[in-house]
């Protein structure tokens, strides 16, 4: 599977309320995979969006500048990130996973790999935080 379908797949799947378009080239994108999905671009960046798409978004930055885009992102944008990253990109997977990014795909015909983050799942709430290993203040005596 490419990169496009597989990107396609994955936000008919998700069928957010709102889209965030990172770059132009996302924004074309989202309109034709979710046709009538209010997209949001960098026009309106004040608004807050379901979802943030990029393809091209990364392209032009070097590697600082692609963190802080992503961390500018994550924060005032959207909870769910997907980006198309180029194999000769600002940041390789080390660094994709260092931000709490998941690969998805990766494209061997153009190097391109899917990078999805989502707040709520990027970091799973480990074994020993659960009751069985609290204190049970019931059992202590004065």
């Amino acid at each position: 599977m490419d990169w496009r379908t597989h990107l396609a797949t994955r936000l008919a799947a998700l069928r957010p309320a709102h889209l965030y378009a990172l770059d132009a080239e996302a924004h074309d994108f989202a309109t034709a995979c979710l046709p009538g999905t209010p997209i949001l671009t960098a026009d309106a960046p004040t608004a807050a969006g379901a979802l943030a798409l990029g393809i091209a978004a990364l392209d032009a930055l070097d590697a600082e500048a692609a963190r802080h885009l992503i961390h500018r992102v994550r924060l005032y944008v959207a909870p769910r990130l997907l980006l198309a990253a180029q194999a000769d990109g600002p940041l390789d997977d080390d660094a994709f996973r260092a931000l709490g990014f998941e690969c998805e795909l990766r494209d061997p015909a153009d190097g391109t790999h899917i990078q999805a983050y989502d707040l709520a799942t990027y970091k799973p709430v480990p074994d020993w935080l659960n009751a069985r290993f609290w204190a049970h203040p019931e059992r202590w005596e004065p």
